[in-house]
């Protein structure tokens, strides 16, 4: 697996001036003391000895999970789903924060099509919330609030006939929902290489820097689907493509650790471990 690297300086100026400008931003919908953030591809990743699936194992500074590939490295998938109950975070920091996702790309490249659920701590106080991102081209997109215990369902979709990604977040305690359907960017490419299901340390705009980890305890992610471009259907351990499990480790520090597949191959558990 090679290395994702760091998004340019433009890139970053755009999505500031984005989050700036767009109103729909986290800090926007979260106060302005609330510096913004992002979640986006998989950063200075490296591999370990042994999985904790039916494939190799990995490291990360900011994901922690699973992610599906193919060989090929190519446009390989045409979604992912999965569901998971919003746990309940403590603030280590007063500005930790913690995210909750899936979606496709990010570990072979520097877009990710992601949608799923956020805990941040704004002033120490946790605030929850469903959120969409096609990163680069906007930041973290926060839509409507949810509580802790809340059931939650997120996909993305893509259909070829209109070559867009459908997001889709969906509370199913509540019964709100978010769907946004959108294209990739002109110049991007969105390869569509990797299916992901993730929890994400979030990352400070214009650095390489990240905010510190919200303590979510445990979390356990049930029912992933994953869908290639042959139309196979299948959890993380289908043999259609391969499965790799992603520990959030750097610099000698484990920030959070991930438990091996169900039995069913489509669940699996990560605990945070560090702020």
């Amino acid at each position: 697996m090679r290395k994702t690297s760091l998004v340019s300086a433009v890139t970053l100026l755009s999505l500031m001036i984005f989050g700036a400008a767009g109103g729909t931003s986290a800090a926007g919908a979260q106060g302005s003391r609330a510096a913004a953030g992002f979640a986006g591809p998989a950063r200075d990743t490296g591999a370990r000895h042994g999985g904790r699936g039916t494939g190799p194992a990995y490291t990360s500074r900011n994901w922690d999970g699973y992610i599906t590939y193919d060989s090929s490295e190519g446009k390989d998938f045409n979604g992912v789903q999965a569901t998971w109950t919003q746990p309940t975070v403590t603030c280590p920091k007063p500005s930790a924060w913690t995210v909750f996702w899936v979606g496709l790309d990010g570990w072979f490249d520097d877009t990710v099509e992601q949608g799923g659920t956020s805990a941040r701590c704004v002033d120490g106080v946790p605030q929850y919330m469903a959120w969409w991102e096609m990163y680069p081209t906007n930041a973290i997109t926060t839509v409507f609030s949810i509580n802790p215990g809340d059931k939650m369902s997120a996909s993305v979709v893509y259909e070829s006939s209109t070559k867009t990604f459908e997001i889709t977040v969906t509370d199913l305690t509540s019964g709100q929902n978010l769907k946004k359907d959108k294209v990739c960017a002109s110049g991007l490419t969105c390869d569509r290489s990797s299916a992901d299901v993730i929890t994400e340390d979030v990352g400070k705009f214009g650095s390489d820097k990240f905010f510190p980890l919200a303590d979510y305890g445990s979390m356990k992610y049930n029912g992933v689907s994953i869908t290639d471009v042959h139309d196979n259907i299948g959890g993380i351990s289908d043999s259609n493509w391969s499965d790799g499990s992603v520990t959030e480790e750097s610099g000698g520090v484990t920030y959070a650790t991930v438990s091996g597949l169900n039995t069913a191959g489509n669940g699996f558990t990560t605990t945070w471990q560090h702020e």
